[in-house]
């Protein structure tokens, strides 16, 4: 009989599978009604969000992807006419992406399912309270990524 594991590793495993099955349902449902990947709603809701067009590796560190990843988003986002590149005034080498209007409006679609996703499979199994402890947690490790 193998020894039980700590709490915490407990913990983090039931983190890790939950978030893995609540991305695929909420994936499946996005690409169902906008033709979005999580991916590229993340890359919509960060450029809305920004107060002027973000650089792509500005965009590749708010979405934790790799530079070519990040690439293959905007790509993707560029060619269904959802955010527009153009060079950088202030430094030649580096590309600046901005949303569009289309691209607001998918993005406003998009939330309306993943809003319905997450309330169906995330935010009826908790209360208030244990979310605000599971924000306070998460909160901790994030910050942790933001310092690296």
């Amino acid at each position: 009989m193998g020894q039980e594991q700590p709490l915490w590793r407990r913990a983090a495993s039931h983190t890790l599978h939950t978030s893995f099955l609540i991305k695929a349902r909420l994936e499946e449902a996005l690409q169902a009604e906008t033709d979005l990947l999580l991916a590229d709603n993340e890359a919509l809701l960060n450029l809305s969000h920004a107060e002027e067009p973000l650089r792509m590796s500005d965009i590749a560190h708010r979405l934790i992807l790799s530079p070519g990843g990040t690439t293959k988003v905007i790509d993707r986002l560029e060619r269904m006419g959802y955010v527009t590149r153009r060079p950088d005034p202030d430094d030649r080498r580096a590309t600046m992406v901005e949303i569009t209007t289309e691209g607001s409006e998918v993005l406003a679609r998009a939330q309306q399912v993943i809003n319905a996703g997450l309330e169906e499979t995330w935010a009826r199994h908790m209360s208030d309270d244990e979310a605000r402890t599971l924000i306070e947690v998460m909160d901790r490790v994030l910050g942790d990524h933001h310092q690296t």
